[in-house]
C-alpha cells in the first residue's frame, strides 16, 4: 500500500506490534467474499541476472512494511501483528525446456489463483518467477486485498526495478518511500476520524445515496462466466473529446456506457454503479433519461467524479444508507504500470486479475484509440461492445431515439438533487416541463403526442411500447 511520509527505522522493520484493523480492511471483511485477491503476469524479454533480480525483489519486499503482518486474534476480533516473519522468494519455476511453456505457465498460474489464501495462516503474497524459452523470464505476483492494492503492487514493480538497477544488494534508503506501514494508516485513519472532513463525506456520500432503488436482479439474462472476456474496440478520438468534455476522464465514459448497459437490462433509469480507483471501489449514480445525449451523461459522471473523488467512501459506513449489497456491476480504467524496462529486460503486461466483491466488472486499458475491454462474471461483453459503439458513433443523439430536444436546444446541465438522487436534467426542459416520472416510469411530450415507456432503451417512435 503506498505511500508514506518516510522510510520506516529499523525498529518498525523488524519489531512486532498488534495493531487493529484499518477501515478499508474492516471494510473488506465485511463484503464476505472468500479470496479477494489480485494478480499480475508479467514478461521480462531480455538479458536479467537472475540472483541479482531474486534480491532486488527481496529487498523491496522486505521494505514494504504491510506485507509482513500476520492476522489473529481472540474471538471475532481480527488484529494485525506488524513486523513478522521474514520475506522469502521468489520462488523460481524452469519452463525453459518445456516444449509448450505458456500453457505450464497458464496452468500453475490458474491452481494458484484457485487456492484461497488464509488470512490467519497465510502467507498472503506470492512471487514467482518462471524461466522460459529463449532466455525470456515471467514474474507472477498475487496478493491478498489485507495486506496491499494495485497501487501498491505497482509501487513494487517501480521499487524493484530500481533496486536491480543500481547494481547493489542492499541499497540505501529511497528519498521517496513507496510503501506505507500499517501503524501509519491507522494513524491516518484516527486523524480522519477526528477532522471535519469525517462529517462533511458522510453528509455527501447519504444525499448521493438517498433514495436509491434497491438492488434489481441484473444478472437474469447473463449466464455466470468464470474466465474473462476480452475484446478491442477502436473508440477512435470521441472518446478522447468526450474524456476532456466531461472533466472526468476516461472513467465517464466508460461509466456513462454501463449505465446504458445495466438499463438496459433491467430497465431502471436511476443507475448505481462501482467505480474501481486506487485500490478502491467508490459509488457512482447516473439518471438516465430519453432526452439525454451521451454527451450530457459522460458529463453528469464527471462532475460527479470530480466531486466524489475528493471525498474518501467507507463502506463499513456510509453504504448502510441503502442497506443492500451495493455494487453488483463495476468498471474500472487500469492505470498504465510504469516500469518499461528491469535493466536490459523489456517489461510486458501480459495479464491481471482483480477482484473487489462486486459479481461482474469491465476493466479497460487505454491505448491510443483503441480499448481493450476485459469482462469478468457474469457480463455480456458483445452486448456492452455495442452499446458503447453505438454511443460513440451518435454522441450527440437522444437516447431514446425521440426528438426531445434538437442539439441545438440542449441547454445546460443543472446538477438535480432529491428523491431520485444526484442527477442532471436539460435546463430547457426543467423550464417547459416536459419530462416528468410517473409511477417510475418516464412520461414525454413530443410534439403533441405521449409516449410511455418502461425500459425506454428499446422504445423508438412508432415502434414496440409507444
Amino acid at each position: 500500500m503506498t505511500t508514506d511520509e518516510r522510510p520506516p527505522t529499523d525498529e518498525e522493520l523488524t519489531g512486532s506490534v498488534e495493531l487493529p484493523l484499518t477501515y478499508d480492511q474492516l471494510a473488506l471483511l465485511e463484503t464476505g467474499h472468500d479470496n479477494p485477491t489480485f494478480a499480475l503476469y508479467l514478461e521480462l524479454d531480455g538479458p536479467l541476472v537472475e540472483d541479482a533480480f531474486s534480491t532486488a525483489l527481496r529487498q523491496t519486499l522486505t521494505e514494504c512494511g504491510c506485507l509482513r503482518v500476520a492476522f489473529g486474534g481472540n474471538g471475532q476480533e481480527l488484529r494485525q501483528s506488524t513486523g513478522t516473519g521474514h520475506v522469502s522468494g521468489p520462488e523460481v519455476i524452469d519452463a525453459s525446456t518445456s516444449a509448450d511453456a505458456d500453457t505450464l505457465v497458464a496452468a500453475w498460474i490458474g491452481r494458484e489463483l484457485d487456492r484461497t489464501m488464509d488470512v490467519t495462516t497465510g502467507p498472503l503474497y506470492v512471487h514467482i518467477l518462471f524461466r522460459l524459452p529463449h532466455g525470456r523470464f515471467g514474474w507472477f505476483q498475487r496478493y491478498h486485498r489485507l495486506v496491499n492494492d494495485e497501487p501498491g503492487m505497482a509501487a513494487i514493480v517501480r521499487a524493484t526495478a530500481e533496486t536491480y538497477e543500481a547494481a547493489r544488494t542492499a541499497p540505501p534508503r529511497r528519498a521517496n518511500w513507496p510503501f506505507t506501514s500499517p501503524s501509519a494508516l491507522l494513524t491516518s485513519d484516527a486523524r480522519y476520524r477526528e477532522s471535519a472532513a469525517w462529517l462533511d463525506d458522510r453528509r455527501y456520500w447519504e444525499e448521493l445515496l438517498a433514495g436509491v432503488p434497491n438492488a434489481e436482479e441484473l444478472f437474469d439474462q447473463v449466464p455466470e462466466q468464470k474466465d474473462s472476456r476480452y475484446e478491442n474496440v477502436s473508440v477512435g478520438g470521441v472518446a478522447a473529446r468526450l474524456a476532456r468534455r466531461s472533466g472526468g476522464g476516461t472513467a465517464a465514459v466508460l461509466l456513462a456506457a454501463l449505465a446504458l448497459y445495466r438499463q438496459s437490462l433491467t430497465g431502471v433509469d436511476d443507475v448505481l454503479l462501482g467505480y474501481r480507483e486506487h485500490g478502491t471501489t467508490i459509488p457512482v449514480r447516473v439518471a438516465l433519461a430519453p432526452h439525454f445525449t451521451f454527451d450530457a451523461v459522460t458529463r453528469q459522471v464527471g462532475l460527479q467524479l470530480r466531486r466524489s473523488r475528493r471525498r474518501r467512501f467507507l463502506s463499513t459506513t456510509d453504504a448502510a444508507v441503502f442497506g443492500q449489497e451495493w455494487c453488483p456491476l463495476a468498471g474500472e480504467v487500469r492505470e498504465p504500470l510504469g516500469v518499461e524496462r528491469i535493466g536490459n529486460s523489456a517489461v510486458t503486461v501480459v495479464k491481471r486479475w482483480g477482484a473487489m466483491g462486486e459479481r461482474a466488472s469491465f476493466a479497460v486499458d487505454d491505448r491510443d484509440g483503441t480499448w481493450s475491454v476485459e469482462a469478468h462474471g457474469p457480463a455480456d461483453l458483445q452486448h456492452f461492445v455495442r452499446m458503447l459503439t453505438a454511443a460513440l458513433e451518435s454522441p450527440d443523439g437522444l437516447l431514446a431515439g425521440v426528438e426531445v430536444l434538437g442539439p441545438e436546444e440542449r441547454g445546460v446541465l443543472v446538477p438535480v438533487r432529491g428523491g431520485r438522487g444526484v442527477g442532471v436534467r436539460v435546463l430547457p426542459e426543467i423550464l417547459a416541463g416536459g419530462v416528468g416520472v410517473d409511477r417510475g416510469r418516464w412520461r414525454c411530450r413530443v410534439v403533441g403526442w405521449r409516449c410511455r415507456m418502461g425500459s425506454w432503451m428499446s422504445c423508438r417512435r412508432g415502434g414496440r411500447g409507444c
